[in-house]
């Protein structure tokens, strides 16, 4: 099965974390954004995304990202707060809304409660972690660390992509392609990221669900989920291939 998430996502988050400092957005950012200062925190996290990105995984797990994680599991395990870990305005927005709910609201898992948000290192850190456990095969354990991100921001399409992603290499093909559907439905909150950075992560979940789509062999609508990455980025290798692949499985005698 091939690749269709990884590698270019982990990248562009090094270099933007390491280049740009912003405790908010920790990707590039639009010009108009507003730009705050480093917390120590997110540079810790980016130090152990550029481990991961020079092929050290698990150096970065055991040093850095673990370093954040204890410290913040640590501050926060007796809040009676509903905190959330957000990147970017439109996400920050989005979950400080919930404390306008009521208790009873299961849509709105930080309803009747007092909503913080404490900026992007703590989901952050889980899900490099998740990564790190990705690239180093053990998926159930990256599978717990997207969880655990998730909990932090629910509605990061980035987490929702690479949780898509580890589902797929268990075999879990519906449930990765809802969760590819999910990440593509916020793509919106993604404020902070510009428009060809979002046009390749779309290209990456439609090309995600076509691979999806592929094992269980609903073939129409695995066409039209490449062509949807064929529509925003139109020399997309892993899309062709994957077109390929579908007219191939619409041969005659198959």
């Amino acid at each position: 099965m091939p690749k269709v998430w990884k590698r270019a996502t982990v990248a562009c988050l090094v270099a933007s974390l390491t280049a740009c400092a912003a405790a908010l957005p920790p990707r590039e950012t639009p010009v108009s954004e507003k730009v705050f200062k480093q917390s120590s925190d997110d540079k810790e996290v980016a130090d152990g995304i550029a481990l991961i990105q020079s092929g050290k995984p698990q150096a970065a797990i055991d040093g850095p990202l673990n370093d954040v994680v204890s410290r913040l599991e640590k501050q926060y395990a007796n809040s009676q707060d509903q905190v959330y870990s957000p990147r970017g305005p439109a996400l920050t927005v989005a979950y400080s809304a919930y404390s306008a709910y009521d208790l009873g609201d299961k849509k709105h898992p930080g309803s009747g409660k007092r909503v913080i948000n404490i900026g992007p290192a703590w989901g952050l850190a889980y899900w490099a972690r998740g990564y790190a456990d990705s690239d180093l095969g053990r998926y159930p354990e990256a599978e717990a660390e997207l969880a655990k991100a998730l909990a932090l921001s629910p509605k990061d399409a980035q987490y929702l992509g690479e949780l898509a992603y580890v589902n797929q290499r268990q075999g879990r093909y519906d449930d990765s392609f809802k969760l590819y559907r999910a990440a593509i439905r916020n793509i919106d909150l993604m404020d902070i990221w510009p428009d060809a950075q979002k046009n390749d992560f779309l290209c990456r979940a439609y090309g995600g669900q076509g691979a999806d789509l592929v094992q269980l062999k609903r073939y129409d609508e695995a066409g039209k989920a490449y062509e949807a990455c064929l529509k925003l980025k139109p020399d997309d290798a892993k899309a062709k291939a994957g077109m390929a692949t579908v007219k191939g499985s619409r041969a005659p005698g198959k």
